[in-house]
């Protein structure tokens, strides 16, 4: 694997080299990197140390009309890995596309990224805090094997629609199921911002589905963004659903400078006759506040609070503290 990473690697390199002296718009090198130093304060099942959660190593190509490609390799963290692997460090294509666009349409194929949290995560702009938790919980992908497309009707109106594999990136495994997912995104000339999304799907023989629903206002003094889920038979048993909310705020100081904070809920439902909710040992709250500042368009610092707080009665609550730092060429 690390061979040919490597080689992939320096193909990309080679190749944006001879294109950019044709064409320096044609093609660029793609880069994302995020990486930390934390202290956990009270539980002793968790490491302090540095720690690095992702690296995106990509190229784009775009040679003029409307078509365009994108490969991204993503070098993984163990805890990315299916139960029952070797824990150690991967590579997998977490982007491997093809996408033609027109002035309103937008049409993708290949290794896409999924639409579910992706306007949510542009709105929070603090993605290398941490994953969203409809990730934590097993919601969905941010990346998978299908089509999506993309139409633009107005500066106001925005719908994308998307057939998928639904195993995610990681798992690129066909079956005879596919997931349908479609959505809305509205926003306002005074900064307000709706989101809603839907998806379907029917692993074997049994009904999934997603429900989101966000609205969020940002101007140049504040943000704040509030949002709802809701996944039916998480598991592929009917009736183990769950649930969660989260918000977000900021106040920007200056251009480069803000204080933050988010909260999340997480929770599965009560099964009928059981005395706790059916995963309760994974629900629980969850805060994260700090500061954030921009050191350059490439890169950024947080320097943020984290509590857990677990629902399942006796699991204590925990806490630490992080330095985070984003670097991206994107």
């Amino acid at each position: 694997m690390k061979k040919i990473f490597y080689v992939v690697l320096i193909c990309f390199s080679i190749h944006n080299t001879v294109i950019s002296q044709i064409n320096e718009n044609a093609s660029k090198a793609v880069t994302e990197i995020f990486t930390d130093f934390h202290l956990n304060l009270n539980d002793s099942t968790k490491t302090t140390g540095f720690g690095l959660s992702r690296a995106y190593l990509g190229y784009k190509y775009t040679p003029g009309g409307n078509y365009s490609a994108l490969v991204m390799v993503n070098v993984g963290t163990p805890e990315d890995l299916a139960a029952g692997s070797v824990p150690k460090r991967y590579a997998f294509f977490r982007e491997a596309s093809v996408t033609y666009s027109q002035e309103k349409l937008t049409l993708s194929f290949g290794m896409v990224s999924t639409r579910y949290v992706n306007f949510q995560q542009g709105f929070w702009g603090k993605r290398y805090l941490g994953t969203e938790y409809q990730s934590l919980y097993g919601y969905g992908s941010v990346a998978d094997l299908g089509v999506v497309l993309d139409y633009k009707f107005n500066e106001i109106f925005k719908v994308d629609f998307s057939l998928l594999n639904g195993k995610g990136y990681t798992n690129i495994q066909a079956d005879n199921s596919l997931k349908s997912a479609f959505g809305l995104t509205i926003t306002t000339p005074d900064n307000l911002a709706v989101r809603l999304y839907t998806d379907i799907s029917h692993p074997g023989g049994t009904w999934q589905s997603t429900n989101i629903v966000f609205a969020g206002f940002k101007n140049k003094l504040f943000s704040l963004g509030v949002e709802g889920s809701y996944k039916t038979n998480l598991d592929l048993t009917k009736g183990h659903d769950v649930w969660g909310l989260s918000s977000t705020g900021a106040i920007f100081l200056n251009e480069k400078s803000e204080i933050f904070v988010r909260y999340d809920y997480t929770s599965s439902v009560k099964v009928s006759g059981d005395a706790l909710a059916w995963d309760c040992i994974k629900d629980a709250s969850y805060f994260i506040g700090g500061f954030q500042r921009i050191l350059s368009s490439n890169l950024r610092l947080a320097l943020n609070y984290r509590i857990t707080d677990p629902h399942y009665p006796g699991k204590k609550t925990t806490d630490a503290i992080y330095l985070n730092a984003k670097f991206s060429f994107l």
